[in-house]
């Protein structure tokens, strides 16, 4: 298993977005996002829900408690759509360096194959894309 701190990374990311939507691989991305931050990195948690959505502001809450235990500030958004759309489209916006998620369990975990909502980002996104398993 390789490590974050064994990956060899060509510069330091300065603009972070970490998809967020409190399943276990979102609290990993969340983790591996704390540990790539450097000086001077900014870090936007990215929770996309259905409109009128109310469990959204509790997602974005736990995000926001398990980086305050880390004492890591972030910006913290919730947008209305498609999770991988919005996730593109909030990265672009934000100029963002690095857009971290989660892959979820279940058979693609097994078979080391990312999800849906993974697999699109990864393939739609602007910039370099982690998938934390």
């Amino acid at each position: 298993m390789c490590r974050l701190q064994d990956a060899p990374v060509a510069a330091q990311p300065k603009r972070i977005v970490v998809g967020f939507d409190g399943t276990d691989g979102a609290r990993r991305a969340l983790d591996a996002a704390v540990e790539i931050m450097g000086y001077g990195s900014t870090l936007t948690v990215v929770m996309v829900g259905r409109d009128g959505d109310r469990t959204a502001k509790d997602v974005l809450s736990t995000a926001h408690d398990v980086l305050l235990d880390k004492l890591v500030t972030a910006d913290y958004v919730q947008r209305i759509g498609e999770a991988a759309e919005e996730l593109v489209a909030a990265a672009i916006e934000l100029h963002a360096d690095l857009v971290i998620v989660g892959r979820r369990g279940g058979e693609e975990a097994l078979r080391g194959e990312p999800g849906s909502v993974s697999a699109d980002v990864v393939r739609r996104a602007p910039c370099d894309v982690l998938v934390v398993g």
